[in-house]
């Protein structure tokens, strides 16, 4: 192993559990979580000399372990039924969109309406987990929280969100979070 190898190998190491973060977010299904990080691992070794160790790895980890945990999806759906296939084609669409320009233009401007209606820890939380794409363990030791509380947080917190899109576009009145 050459010294760049080693250092690549040290560096992900150190992210490891960044990127089981985002397998578990982005796994097809239970289990996954491993077979994903494995795969990043190998394909990151396999490529360490295109990458900058220097700069910060965690976009490039994210990247490559949500490319990796579709492919899977992708190979072990083949095999399954249609309505699995539909599923499938769906979440591939949906991550082909993710930079697109959103589609629905009332909700998004309601969305940022809201968001800006939670309280400031409400807002934090949203903050780390969508726009910084870090996992719940991560965010429970930056907000000494467990990660259990941290998802049952977000999951609150998309409630809310959605209780008070749906009001808005109901009522078309002040918003209320």
């Amino acid at each position: 192993m050459t010294s760049h190898e080693t250092r690549a190998a040290q560096l992900f190491l150190a992210h490891h559990d960044f990127v089981k973060g985002v397998a578990l977010k982005y796994a097809p299904w239970p289990g996954l979580m491993e077979d994903i990080a494995q795969q990043v691992f190998l394909e990151f070794i396999g490529k360490e000399q295109r990458w900058d160790l220097e700069r910060d790895l965690r976009p490039l980890l994210a990247t490559m372990t949500r490319h990796v945990a579709m492919r899977l999806w992708r190979e072990r759906t083949r095999e399954k039924p249609e309505v699995v296939q539909k599923l499938a084609e769906h979440i591939r669409q949906l991550a082909e969109e993710r930079d697109a320009e959103p589609r629905y233009e009332t909700e998004i401007g309601l969305l940022r309406e809201c968001l800006q209606k939670l309280p400031e820890k409400s807002r934090e939380l949203v903050q780390l987990y969508y726009y910084h794409d870090i996992a719940t363990p991560e965010i429970a030791g930056q907000l000494a929280m467990k990660a259990d509380t941290v998802c049952r947080a977000l999951s609150r917190v998309r409630d809310k969100l959605r209780e008070c899109i749906q009001r808005q576009i109901q009522k078309g009145g002040p918003v209320h979070a």
